[in-house]
């Protein structure tokens, strides 16, 4: 379900977001993102910053405003008969959950890294459309992808990581989520925040199958914050089907709430290299935790 997508055509980026950034009327709270603002505005685009990293940088929501021009190329792109209905659908279904982690990460200010992390996935996106978006809507479900998990699991088993009886477990839970997406689908398709609670029940299967590289778990590129929230929906999964006690998941809970702290302590200042590598190693501990 998590097909790659393709990069951006830069004058669309600029036209999105330069729209966005005039009509957004949102002011920065904190004394570092009204700097941040000023420094923007002055001087962004001899400091190389993007149309959207400058509206960011003021407290705008530049995905979110440029929604519906993105619908209107995607319009016209189905009438061009250059992109698919159905590559449509999913290209909005998938601009709206854009939206929706702009929102997230916007909460406590959007960092750096998550600027980097919508600019990329957004770079995506749009390139995919102006590619015409072949194949695009053509993604493995849930239930196409069941063998490949299957063979996970055993592997797992094979090598030690867990037992037959958490095996059992997972493809129990896995069928479970086969089912979720069939009634999900039943109305002809699946939308954003469908396909978005899919995705974090599928994540949270692969943490506790854990054959992440090296042992780590499948998010460790990602911002503290996403992985935090991931790690949360995973932690409730584990809780559910008894994989992790009540205790241990208050436990984690408290211990990921510290690191949202040190998270959000980072995000206003500049932290070093082994300040990041010891809140990714940190959460990475957690993630582990959640899936035994």
């Amino acid at each position: 379900m998590r097909n790659a997508r393709l990069g951006l055509i830069a004058t669309t980026a600029l036209t999105l977001a330069g729209g966005a950034a005039v009509a957004q009327t949102q002011y920065p709270s904190t004394t570092q993102d009204r700097l941040g603002a000023v420094v923007g505005a002055l001087f962004g685009d001899r400091l190389g910053l993007s149309a959207m990293d400058q509206a960011w940088l003021r407290g705008g929501r530049p995905l979110r405003d440029g929604q519906s021009q993105f619908s209107t190329r995607v319009d016209a792109s189905v009438r061009a008969g250059s992109v698919s209905a159905s590559a449509a659908t999913r290209l909005r279904a998938d601009y709206s959950a854009l939206v929706d982690l702009e929102n997230q990460y916007a909460v406590g200010g959007i960092s750096a890294q998550e600027r980097a992390d919508l600019n990329a996935r957004y770079t995506a996106l749009t390139q995919t459309l102006e590619a015409g978006a072949s194949g695009y809507a053509d993604m493995d479900t849930v239930a196409q992808g069941r063998a490949d998990f299957d063979t996970r699991v055993n592997a797992a088993v094979t090598a030690r990581r867990i037992t037959r009886t958490e095996a059992t477990r997972l493809k129990s839970d896995y069928q479970a989520l086969i089912q979720l997406e069939s009634r999900y689908s039943a109305d002809g398709s699946i939308s954003a925040s469908e396909r978005a609670d899919l995705d974090a029940r599928l994540d949270a299967l692969d943490l506790r199958v854990g054959d992440g590289p090296a042992g780590q778990t499948p998010s460790a590129n990602l911002p503290a914050r996403t992985r935090l929230a991931n790690l949360e929906t995973a932690l409730t999964a584990a809780e559910r089907s008894g994989v992790v006690s009540r205790t241990e998941a208050a436990d984690i809970r408290v211990e990921a709430g510290d690191l949202a702290r040190l998270d959000a302590a980072y995000s206003r200042t500049s932290p070093s290299s082994d300040d990041t590598a010891y809140l990714s190693r940190r959460i990475g501990e957690l993630e582990l935790r959640a899936r035994r």
